[in-house]
C-alpha cells in the first residue's frame, strides 16, 4: 500500500511547490523592504490615503505611468516608459509594505487575491485627486498567481470612477505567467475606461531586453514623445565655420538635436578621438535625450552623441553599430572632409537663417 500511494503524494508537493513559484513576481531583482505589520483588509473606499499623492511631473503632462513593484523589475520598467516619455509618473504602494521573506509574501499574496475574490480589497496609501489632464494612463504590476498585484487591484478599484473614460495601457512583468488574466481582471475593474488589447510583458527572459520591447510597443500604440515647443528652432539645418570655410548639416527632427539647436550659435573645440575617426566635444549641460532613437552604425559625416558620456561626435570614418550613440544630424555633401585633417579643430556652430 505505500508504494500505490508514494507518487500521488509525490505529485501534490510537486504541484504545491510550483504554485508558490518565483515565477510569478517580479523578484529577479532583490529589495529589502520595510519590516512588515499585520496586513488590512475592508473596503477600497476607506484604504486610500486622506491626502491625495502628487505624481512625479515629467516634461510631457498628456501621459501618467501607475506601477506598483515589490522587487524592482516593473519599477525599471515604469521608469523606462517614464524617460522614452518624458511624463508624469506614480507609484502605487501597500498600506503595508511587503514581507522580506518570499514565501510569507507569497502567502500573503495569495490571502489578498482570495480575499478580493468576495470584495475585499488590502489596503493602499496612495490616491490620486484626479487623472483630467492625462490622454492615456499606463498601469504597471508584477503578476503573482497569474493574477494582477493585489495592490494595483485596490487602487484601480478604488478609482474606477475617476478612471472613467480614460484610455489605460497595461504593462507586467514576471517569471513566466502571461498576462491575459490581469487584462481581463483590469477590465472588471475600471468597466468605464478603454483598457488597450496591446498590452506589454517581460518575463526573466525578456527584462535584458526592455529598453527596445519598450520602444516597439509604444510605437505599436501610437505614443511618442512630443518635441517641446521652441519657436526659435524652425529649421533643422545649421552651418559649421571651420576658419574661413563653411560647411552645412542636416538634423534629425529630435529633442538631441533640436536642444543643441537652441543653443546656436557655439563656439567649441573639436577633440580628435579614435585614432581620427571622430571628432568629438562635451556639450554643458549634456543635451536632451529622452525619447530619442539610440543605436547606428555611423558613416562619415554623421553627427552623433554617445549616450554614457554625453559627448557629441562627427564621425570623419565609418564605424561599427553602436547602441549608445544616437545620431543627430549628417554634414551636407562633402563637407566631412573639412574635418578630416589630424588634430583639435576650432569650430563655431551657427544657425541659418
Amino acid at each position: 500500500m505505500k508504494n500505490i500511494f508514494l507518487i500521488p503524494l509525490m505529485f501534490l508537493t510537486f504541484l504545491s511547490l510550483t504554485a508558490c513559484s518565483p515565477a510569478d513576481d517580479d523578484s529577479i531583482i532583490p529589495e529589502i523592504p520595510e519590516q512588515p505589520e499585520n496586513p488590512g483588509n475592508g473596503d477600497s473606499d476607506d484604504n486610500n490615503s486622506e491626502e491625495p499623492t502628487d505624481p512625479t511631473s515629467g516634461g510631457n503632462g498628456r501621459y501618467l505611468v501607475l506601477f506598483t513593484s515589490r522587487s524592482g523589475n516593473t519599477e525599471r520598467m515604469a521608469n523606462e516608459i517614464r524617460g522614452q516619455l518624458d511624463c508624469d509618473i506614480l507609484e502605487v504602494e501597500p498600506q503595508t509594505a511587503f514581507e522580506e521573506d518570499y514565501n510569507a509574501m507569497l502567502e500573503r499574496a495569495r490571502e489578498e487575491l482570495d480575499a478580493i475574490k468576495q470584495g475585499n480589497y488590502p489596503a493602499v496609501k496612495t490616491s490620486m485627486e484626479d487623472f483630467e489632464s492625462y490622454d492615456l494612463v499606463f498601469v504597471g504590476y508584477p503578476i503573482w498567481y497569474g493574477s494582477m498585484a493585489t495592490t494595483m487591484q485596490s487602487f484601480l478599484h478604488g478609482h474606477a470612477s475617476k478612471l472613467e473614460g480614460k484610455r489605460i495601457a497595461l504593462f507586467a512583468t514576471s517569471g513566466g505567467s502571461g498576462i491575459s488574466s490581469s487584462l481581463r481582471e483590469a477590465e472588471t475593474l475600471c468597466p468605464d475606461s478603454e483598457i488597450l488589447d496591446q498590452a506589454l510583458l517581460l518575463t526573466s527572459s525578456s527584462l535584458s531586453q526592455m529598453e527596445i520591447r519598450v520602444a516597439e510597443w509604444l510605437e505599436g500604440i501610437g505614443v511618442g514623445l512630443e518635441e517641446p515647443e521652441n519657436s526659435d528652432v524652425t529649421s533643422l539645418k545649421m552651418n559649421i565655420v571651420v576658419g574661413s570655410q563653411t560647411i552645412s548639416a542636416t538634423m534629425e527632427d529630435n529633442a538631441a538635436a533640436r536642444d543643441l539647436l537652441s543653443r546656436l550659435p557655439m563656439e567649441v573645440t573639436l577633440n580628435d578621438y579614435n585614432n581620427t575617426t571622430e571628432k568629438i566635444f562635451y556639450p554643458n549641460p549634456e543635451l536632451e535625450l529622452d525619447g530619442v532613437t539610440r543605436g547606428c552604425a555611423p558613416v562619415p559625416g554623421d553627427i552623433t552623441i554617445y549616450a554614457p558620456w554625453g559627448n557629441v561626435a562627427i564621425f570623419c570614418k565609418s564605424w561599427s553599430h553602436s547602441n549608445d550613440l544616437i545620431k543627430m544630424g549628417h554634414i551636407d555633401g562633402d563637407g566631412i572632409e573639412v574635418l578630416s585633417v589630424p588634430g583639435d579643430v576650432p569650430v563655431r556652430f551657427e544657425r541659418t537663417e
